[in-house]
């Protein structure tokens, strides 16, 4: 008796951009960009030439990033309640022992760390230490990163000193010693941006990734990365709130966001055939500032040589 009976074959569902991993959204936004990789919007510093190539419009969809959810006011109320777990007494700024949480602004923050690629010297003058250690974390990270004053050839910033390019379209000052690096640093991008307002578990590494690529494109991806519209105005409360109501490591969340991004800027360069030593380059500076956030714990402190 013939059987009426049809075999049944398994069809698998087309995936949708939700399941597509984080590396791979963040890889399919930035090729709406491609054509304008060679495009120049400005330049703020010149730190890692290029770097600064996606301007302001960069909107990195990062829906895979699951660890960005808002805590409930309990687990608020036990994260801002923590206190020092590093058993390091000595502080960049001296106001009493690391407070660990994502809501106080002006606290001290640990010494840096010491590591193998970059200098274990502290250049600052120390003149910001006590005006706001978060920023003179900051200052240790570029001085250790940005030690010459030259110019190479290709870099439209003209001369650059401790990372600040003299050209009109960077900086557009010359600065002969750090003591004056460090004014720059800090009239221009660190209180011109209110990064003095963002809270210290975050504000030393968006100022460090300002610096290399321009610190409104930086704000900019960071409030993407925080699920907010996109845009590269100062500090504002919005930004503030959302830091602060950030549950999980906002400092490894972000820098490990903020990796992906300078992994496919680089890739601008493999034509000229430095993408293997611009990508080092910029990986390493990452690893350096995730050791030395404000509130990360030294496990070889670094501490200035008088």
């Amino acid at each position: 008796m013939p059987s009426t009976y049809a075999g049944l074959t398994a069809t698998k569902f087309p995936k949708t951009v939700a399941d597509l991993s984080f590396e791979q959204q963040v890889y399919n936004m930035e090729q709406k960009y491609t054509p304008f990789l060679t495009e120049r919007a400005y330049r703020e510093l010149g730190i890692a030439p290029g770097e600064e190539i996606l301007a302001d419009h960069m909107a990195v969809v990062a829906e895979a990033d699951k660890s960005n959810n808002i805590s409930d006011e309990n687990n608020l109320l036990e994260k801002n309640q923590q206190t020092s777990s590093c058993s390091v007494t000595s502080t960049i700024g001296g106001r009493g022992p690391v407070i660990e949480n994502n809501s106080v602004t002006g606290g001290s923050c640990y010494p840096a760390e010491k590591e193998t690629y970059f200098t274990n010297k502290i250049l600052t003058t120390g003149k910001y230490e006590k005006i706001h250690p978060a920023l003179e974390k900051g200052l240790i990270i570029m001085f250790r990163k940005e030690g010459r004053c030259g110019i190479t050839p290709g870099d439209p910033c003209g001369w650059t000193c401790f990372g600040i390019g003299s050209a009109p379209g960077c900086a557009g000052v010359y600065v002969k010693n750090r003591a004056e690096a460090e004014d720059v640093y800090y009239k221009k991008y660190w209180k011109n941006h209110n990064l003095d307002k963002l809270p210290d578990v975050i504000s030393t590494d968006i100022f460090v990734a300002g610096a290399g690529g321009g610190t409104g494109t930086t704000l900019s991806r960071f409030r993407t990365f925080l699920k907010l519209r996109a845009t590269s105005t100062p500090v504002d409360d919005t930004l503030i709130e959302a830091v602060k109501n950030y549950k999980g490591d906002i400092h490894n969340d972000w820098l490990n966001y903020h990796a992906i991004i300078l992994d496919r800027l680089a890739e601008a360069y493999k034509a000229a055939g430095t993408y293997t030593q611009v990508k080092t380059s910029w990986q390493k500076g990452v690893v350096l500032t995730r050791k030395n956030g404000c509130h990360v714990c030294p496990h070889e402190p670094q501490l200035r040589q008088y």
